[in-house]
């Protein structure tokens, strides 16, 4: 496929920022994939490893684009990159298009032209883009750029949506905290970021906070910024990769007063270098940060000041959002982006194929400890995915057995197990996502999946083009079976590292009874899920079970301990599942309550795992259900009838506190 960018400019140009990154990051992402993309942009461009035509000025370039672009005209798809203005392709290329766009501009424009300049290009944007491009697909960059553009008259569903990806670089191992404050502002020196807002808090703060402002940038506004700026503020310019990763990790907090965003992008990169974020609560950045959970948004100037020093002062609160900031940033990657602008090109028309693309270094970060002290103690990113021995098959769901065959086939695969974990696990996933799409589709749900080690279930919903990435409390069963998945997150499903109703699909399979506090987890699966439309899917294996006491069973029907000094006596090690440690006593009628008691949470469908599906009634017989039942699966969906649902705790939680859930040491897998 051919696919040809119309963007404003080259990253040479000085003030070259977001957009531009983006869309130099998709061209050589499509390039890697075997695709022929180039970009047509405004002057002044440089060498790339793709081709650049440069289509005139800051403004000629959108009265050219026309003869420009047609000079490629066996292009396969055309790509309107809007920053504000739009090259108004679909009056000129009926080929298939996809425009993209970052932000909205809205009042933006008033910071940049004067009063009439300004009202023809908000209403250029406002109400004639909306018309112009009704019948063609669009790329948002956000969750707030979508709702911007449905504000201004584009329908709902000719939107897709594609996050930014951060670069792997950013996660090497992170750059420890400076000896002394250090606060970290990175932009391009405009109006819209806010800069004179910036310094006017650093003056109220300064006395107390002491330290350094760094601003990293440059812009049109630097000199009368430099005028105004008082003590302790430094403007570094334009600064190298390498410089920019080191300022990245070594500020204790980036601070951040842009008016609006399409997306926080450098947020996000401090992120990654584990650095949490203060922030205004605007469009755009409150996509960035989770509050409260990845940094902090601000309502006003004095709320920003107090974080700014409240921050300061408690050191490990900001290194908690640090931690849980890097987390979240391991979701972005650009493979998931190049994955998205795919599939947004086959909406709108393009002949080309999505196949999710495999590979990279894994990225990882602690979790379990958010209060760690250390930012050394976070794992280095080094292992490749696709350097897995065994390779990355992926089991197709349409061709497992039904009924009493897919029973009987898996109790078989179950037996042989421990020889053969490959062809299980995957057919598990395989079976897991067949029952999954009876509840909805799959393509473009994004999932997290708790204690999925290896990441046979990742991989099984990345072939139904959804994405999903493992929160995995043990580090080693991240590389079982020969296998690795490919985005990860080193974590405690007990305190989920992820914002409330951040994700469409929330997956455990047979982690629960392996973790001190079971409700909490429950808690923490509903709270990550979307609510309404988000599901959940829950499967464990109950006690009574007859493989309640897994390696151990049937043993642990004359109790857990004693089971395990037999299978010591037996075999000269302790069992992996060690009871009361990593495998504990866990009842569906203690599950099922939890979810009785829970207004906000239907249960879709709850019944045994390995028989068929008319097999579900046996889970309404007390007593007979603990013990056929063998293992229960529960799918559920949160609904939205507890507005003020809590960020850490739900009903029915254990009393367990942190620190006895840290040492008691869960085994998830």
């Amino acid at each position: 496929m051919r696919v040809v960018f119309l963007a404003w400019r080259d990253l040479a140009h000085p003030n070259a920022g977001g957009s531009e990154v983006v869309v130099d990051r998709l061209i050589e992402g499509l390039r890697a994939r075997g695709h022929d993309a180039e970009l047509v942009c405004g002057g002044p461009v440089d060498d790339r490893p793709y081709p650049v035509t440069r289509n005139g000025g800051t403004y000629s370039q959108y009265l050219k684009a026309p003869l420009t672009a047609r000079a490629v005209r066996d292009a396969d798809l055309i790509v309107d990159v809007v920053n504000g203005m739009p090259y108004f392709t679909p009056l000129w290329w009926k080929g298939p298009r996809l425009c993209l766009v970052h932000h909205v501009h809205g009042k933006q424009w008033q910071h940049y032209f004067p009063g009439p300049v300004a009202g023809v290009g908000s209403f250029i944007e406002g109400r004639l883009m909306p018309r112009a491009y009704r019948n063609t697909d669009i790329i948002a960059i956000s969750d707030s750029t979508r709702t911007s553009l449905q504000d201004i008259g584009f329908r709902a569903e000719q939107i897709h949506l594609m996050h930014s990806g951060l670069d792997d670089e950013l996660f090497d191992t992170p750059v420890p905290e400076a000896a002394e404050p250090l606060f970290l502002a990175f932009g391009r020196l405009a109006p819209n970021k806010g800069f004179d807002r910036l310094l006017d808090i650093w003056e109220q703060v300064r006395r107390e906070t002491g330290g350094r402002l760094v601003i990293a940038g440059d812009g049109p506004e630097r000199e009368r910024l430099l005028a105004r700026a008082g003590a302790g503020v430094e403007f570094t310019g334009r600064v190298s990769e390498e410089r920019k990763r080191e300022l990245l990790g070594s500020a204790w907090l980036m601070v951040h007063t842009a008016h609006q965003e399409g997306w926080g992008l450098v947020i996000m990169e401090a992120a990654a270098s584990q650095t949490p974020a203060v922030a205004f609560d605007v469009v755009g950045v409150r996509d960035a940060i989770v509050d409260g959970v990845t940094g902090v948004l601000a309502s006003d100037a004095d709320a920003f000041a107090r974080e700014w020093v409240t921050l300061t002062e408690e050191t490990e609160r900001r290194r908690r959002l640090g931690t849980q900031a890097r987390a979240r940033a391991c979701e972005f990657t650009w493979d998931a982006t190049i994955d998205a602008f795919l599939k947004a090109a086959v909406a709108a028309g393009a002949d080309v194929e999505v196949t999710p693309r495999r590979g990279g270094p894994l990225r990882t970060t602690s979790a379990a400890s958010t209060a760690a002290d250390d930012r050394s103690a976070v794992p280095p990113t080094t292992t490749e995915a696709d350097s897995a021995p065994t390779g990355r098959t992926v089991t197709d769901p349409d061709s497992l057995p039904r009924g009493l065959a897919r029973s009987a086939q898996l109790f078989r695969l179950f037996r042989r197990e421990p020889t053969d974990p490959d062809t299980f696990y995957r057919f598990l996933a395989a079976d897991t996502v067949r029952q999954l799409r009876d509840f909805g589709p799959l393509a473009g749900a994004h999932a997290v999946d708790i204690g999925g080690g290896p990441g046979y279930f990742a991989d099984a919903l990345r072939a139904q083009a959804g994405s999903c990435f493992v929160v995995e409390y043990d580090f080693d069963e991240l590389h079982l079976h020969g296998r690795t998945p490919d985005r990860a997150v080193q974590g405690d499903g007990q305190e989920l590292p992820l914002a409330s109703g951040s994700v469409d699909l929330v997956h455990s399979s047979n982690v629960l009874e392996h973790v001190p506090a079971p409700l909490s987890m429950l808690s923490e699966m509903a709270r990550v899920i979307k609510p309404s439309r988000g599901l959940g899917y829950l499967t464990f294996t109950n006690w009574y079970s007859p493989w309640g006491g897994h390696e151990t069973s049937p043993w642990h029907y004359l109790g857990g301990e004693r089971a395990a000094d037999r299978f010591e006596r037996t075999t000269g090690a302790r069992p992996k599942n060690e009871f009361g440690t990593s495998l504990h006593p866990l009842h569906i009628a203690e599950v099922m309550r939890w979810f009785e008691a829970r207004d906000d949470i239907e249960v879709l469908w709850a019944g045994p795992r390995y028989w068929p599906a008319w097999a579900k009634t046996i889970i309404q017989v007390p007593g007979v259900r603990e013990v056929v039942t063998w293992n229960l699966v529960v799918i559920f969906r949160r609904h939205e009838h507890n507005p003020t649902f809590p960020a850490r705790t739900g009903v029915a939680r254990d009393a367990m506190s942190r620190s006895e859930r840290q040492h008691s040491e869960p085994k998830q897998r």
